[in-house]
């Protein structure tokens, strides 16, 4: 996950099309690539001083549209929102499961006990969840910032179990880069 600052143009995220869902503040999607997501902006309506104004007009809602060439959606009323901000949103919302935890682990070459520490678990539920359908709304936050940021995993991963593993032995995943050593 890394900011649009330091992504190629063509490779951000661009809407194809948008229309309201049925369920209140829920856009659905489809991107420029064919994929589609449907993003709930329950979240951002309540607690944007800007798109609070749905709150009131909910009819206004149903208004949006793709903006700026595929670049963001647009409302009648003048509010926009970007596309890569949207696609974060998308993806942020789309379940994690048990595969991807242990995918996580296997990534950051994490044993269990460290990935139970890191997540602040049990042993037993990292096993168990690892079979899980979906995970509970925390450790997928945990999850997806622990992966998008090599300072947080830095600044909370401790070596359990056994001695610390050096670089060469995988078990850093670039934790240095970005630090002053």
């Amino acid at each position: 996950m890394s900011s649009s600052d330091d992504t190629p143009l063509d490779m951000l995220p661009r809407v194809k099309s948008v229309r309201a869902a049925r369920a209140a503040w829920t856009l659905n999607v489809t991107w420029a690539d064919g994929s589609k997501d449907r993003v709930d902006l329950t979240g951002l309506v309540h607690r944007s001083p800007h798109f609070r104004i749905f709150l009131d007009h909910p009819a206004a809602f149903r208004t949006v549209r793709v903006a700026d060439f595929g670049g963001g959606v647009e409302w009648e009323n003048g509010l926009d929102y970007g596309a890569d901000t949207l696609k974060t949103m998308a993806d942020e919302q789309r379940p994690v499961r048990g595969s991807d935890l242990s995918a996580f682990q296997s990534e950051l070459n994490l044993t269990t006990a460290e990935t139970a520490a890191l997540l602040g678990l049990a042993e037993r539920t990292v096993r168990a969840y690892r079979a899980a359908k979906e995970l509970p709304q925390s450790v997928a936050i945990a999850i997806r910032t622990i992966r998008a940021s090599n300072t947080v995993l830095a600044a909370h991963y401790r070596p359990l179990g056994q001695r610390a593993r050096t670089p060469q032995e995988g078990g850093y995943r670039g934790l240095t880069e970005g630090c002053a050593l």
